[in-house]
């Protein structure tokens, strides 16, 4: 399976319909592959936003046919607490706090809650604790948005 050309379909299939593609997975489900589709757009996305996605998603891959063998599509908004895969993502959520999985520890721990304030070139400057720690993209396993409720 091409990633490329999958991401391309993608992309093909949302971009009329007005939604983002934000990220997508294709995992193990038992003996079946799932594919994991985010969507966003400006406002958020609805329960009817994700079935007309995935109706023109399914449409365009039954046609081109990209991924070998059976799979279940899962289309789905990356909600509040959205996971932070790409630098654009993380671009969108300055000023927010985040969670961030370590490859490398960091001022001497591996998971950090901090608040992201900058992207540079393909570094995050996150505050922890007060203190500013640079942290390079390719060191984080993984990321996510903290859901604060307004006023807290």
């Amino acid at each position: 399976m091409n990633r490329e050309k999958l991401d391309d379909l993608l992309k093909r299939a949302l971009e009329p319909l007005g939604y983002e593609l934000y990220h997508w997975e294709l995992t193990w489900q038992g003996r079946k592959r799932k594919l994991l589709v985010y969507i966003d757009r400006p406002g958020g996305v609805t329960l009817d936003d994700c079935v007309r996605a995935s109706r023109a998603i399914d449409a365009l891959l039954d046609l081109e046919d990209p991924i070998p063998g059976p799979y279940i599509l899962e289309v789905s908004s990356p909600g509040v607490e959205r996971g932070l895969w790409e630098k654009r993502h993380y671009e969108r959520a300055l000023g927010k706090t985040i969670k961030v999985d370590l490859a490398r520890p960091v001022a001497g721990r591996k998971r950090l809650r901090a608040v992201l304030r900058r992207v540079v070139d393909d570094e995050v400057e996150l505050e922890v604790e007060g203190r500013l720690v640079s942290v390079p993209l390719g060191d984080i396993v993984r990321a996510h948005v903290v859901y604060m409720p307004e006023g807290t």
